[in-house]
């Protein structure tokens, strides 16, 4: 059960905003390529975290720490944590700290970040509480490859087991025969050396579901949608790495997400968040998450593909979760001090 903050006056309660720091010297020591884009993309956030608790009269503390320096967290006196910790390599070593030090913090705990990293364990909790995800087999680097991996019919993609923030994932991810499948596998045990998933590809809609829960109830906010503007766009459909990440790529300069989206019949938009809030509690999460699924509008099924704890926030409108936000009727700011109220009132 998550630990509330000792009740104080408003103005007095402190909340230190605790993130990771990566220096560009240091990138390559420490991080992939792709990890020192994700990890080095937080900054903003705290700066307009700050700017919005400073508004609402409480004291901030801004924490940063690195991977081979935490001496900073010594530092910290604060009521309640708002934890922006995401960093592969770090964030479940924070949280084991915070919950050592007993002070509360925003987002999931330990043992939900922990599922929610693995790709596999997230596979085997969506099965065992009858959450539709796509069919998939895992495939360890002991194991020698062969057809008997395919878990369906073609195409298929193949994920690291153990990344986040669609690390790996790219349209070369996905193959639509054998030998794309044994190339694939080739080169992804090459570069990041961990089991992989092999999972059925969904044709189709890319969506994504955020869930915010409060003290009354938890709620699922209007489904996003991920789209293309100005013709570009990529074979599957997919918001991979490029799409996320990679700014100076046109195939990102032109991604965005729509909340609600196109073309989704009612009955299907509210059994969908329905499962989402199952997700959920389903893989421990609280405060917020966000989900991400395929859509086949053919069949008009939909698969779960993985849980996000502590998903990032941004100011872009075309973010996938502060479009929800704003589609539910919600500001940013909204979001972000429900989650304050959540344990310092």
């Amino acid at each position: 059960m998550k630990k509330t903050a000792r009740r104080k006056s408003h103005k007095s309660s402190t909340i230190a905003i605790l993130y990771h720091y990566l220096p560009k010297t240091d990138q390559k020591k420490y991080f992939s390529k792709e990890l020192a884009i994700v990890d080095a993309d937080t900054d903003r956030t705290v700066q307009y975290m700050k700017r919005l608790l400073v508004r609402q009269k409480y004291n901030v503390q801004v924490i940063k720490i690195r991977p081979d320096d935490i001496s900073n967290l010594k530092k910290m006196k604060a009521d309640f944590v708002f934890n922006l910790v995401d960093s592969k390599a770090m964030e479940i070593q924070i949280v084991k700290i915070l919950d050592r030090l007993h002070i509360p913090y925003s987002g999931s705990s330990f043992k939900a970040i922990q599922t929610s990293n693995n790709k596999l364990k997230t596979k085997h909790i969506f099965q065992k509480n009858s959450l539709p995800t796509p069919l998939f087999s895992i495939l360890r680097l002991r194991d020698r490859v062969s057809k008997r991996w395919i878990p369906s019919t073609y195409p298929i993609i193949i994920k690291p087991a153990f990344e986040h923030c669609s690390v790996g994932i790219t349209e070369k991810s996905i193959a639509q025969n054998y030998k794309q499948f044994k190339l694939i596998v080739k080169r992804m045990r090459e570069k990041y050396r961990q089991t992989l998933l092999i999972e059925q590809f969904i044709p189709g809609k890319e969506l994504q579901i955020t869930v915010l829960e409060t003290k009354d109830k938890t709620i699922a906010l209007p489904i996003a949608e991920f789209a293309f503007r100005n013709g570009i766009k990529n074979k599957w459909n997919i918001y991979g790495f490029n799409e996320k990440w990679r700014k100076d790529l046109t195939v990102y300069k032109n991604s965005y997400f729509v909340s609600p989206p196109k073309k989704l019949l009612p009955d299907v938009d509210t059994k969908m968040k329905k499962d989402a809030i199952r997700a959920f509690y389903a893989l421990g999460l609280r405060d917020y998450a966000r989900f991400d699924l395929r859509y086949n509008p053919k069949n008009g099924k939909w698969f779960f593909l993985e849980g996000n704890a502590n998903a990032g926030f941004s100011e872009n409108d075309e973010d996938a979760m502060t479009a929800s936000i704003k589609a539910h009727g919600f500001t940013l700011d909204d979001f972000v001090l429900q989650i304050v109220k959540n344990s310092i009132h």
